[in-house]
């Protein structure tokens, strides 16, 4: 085996060691499930394994070359070294500045947020460190119990920012909002009437999870690249599973039965 190839092999071992570190942060804490696949996970997994098995490990395939006297080699391995760590570094930056960083609850849906979203919503510190007992953190956008208070809120939003950006109006997933966010929940057998697909889809969940129509419903969560439905426990809001079922497929099971006006009191 020539040298080339050599310091080639060692450096690409080196790299995939520090990438098996990264993809673990990735998939597990900056985009745990289902945030892996809809919200940039796998952006972020591109991005740096481009960074890190393609920039550093080529670049000592082309410039390695003992006949430069081992001065010189150390030199160019050194700068490859700054190049690649410089890189990387830039690049975990960009994928945890775009991590799933907090779910808010709104408009009768889950809406997810980077962390610079979560940064522009003006959410105090003290607010967002009350929500850290779920990963990623969530949060139930509270709007004014009074009618005409909540009318001026949501007039203040129209054309604006969303209510999803709204950190003035965060409170926690507390069991009294937990079982005012089921209240706005979508009947998934009534989804599983508008196509022998969905039925399908919504016939293998109940197999999986083990529970039944009457025990729980859908709500959308909008990610970054697709949206998904969370299906929450009817008895006490905690999300079971996620189902492959978009908003407007929800919106549809309307027309099958009667559903929770998403305008009533209790609805954001």
């Amino acid at each position: 085996m020539s040298p080339r190839i050599k310091a080639f092999l060692i450096h690409l071992g080196i790299s995939l060691l520090i990438l098996a570190a990264l993809l673990y942060v990735i998939v597990f804490i900056w985009y745990p499930p289902p945030f892996f696949a809809k919200d940039g996970g796998w952006q972020g997994v591109r991005l740096i394994t481009g960074v890190d098995l393609v920039l550093g490990p080529m670049l000592t395939l082309a410039v390695y070359n003992t006949r430069k006297g081992l001065r010189k080699l150390k030199f160019d391995l050194l700068v490859i070294a700054i190049i690649q760590f410089s890189s990387l570094a830039v690049g975990c930056w960009i994928v945890a500045d775009q991590r799933t960083a907090l779910v808010t609850f709104s408009n009768n849906r889950f809406v997810s947020m980077s962390q610079s979203q979560v940064t522009d919503s003006g959410v105090t510190e003290q607010v967002l460190a009350s929500l850290q007992d779920q990963r990623p953190p969530m949060a139930y956008v509270a709007l004014p119990d009074d009618q005409a208070e909540r009318a001026r809120v949501v007039m203040e939003n129209l054309g604006g920012e969303p209510l999803f950006k709204r950190g003035d109006l965060y409170e926690p997933l507390t069991l009294e909002n937990r079982l005012k966010i089921v209240e706005q929940g979508y009947d998934l057998s009534l989804v599983a009437k508008l196509s022998d697909e969905l039925s399908k889809i919504v016939g293998d969940f109940f197999k999986k999870s083990g529970v039944t129509s009457e025990r729980v419903v859908a709500l959308p969560l909008y990610c970054r690249y697709g949206v998904l439905s969370l299906v929450l426990d009817q008895e006490n809001g905690e999300i079971i599973d996620t189902i492959a079922i978009n908003h407007d497929q929800l919106i549809a099971s309307l027309s099958k039965g009667k559903q929770p006006d998403p305008t009533s009191s209790s609805g954001n």
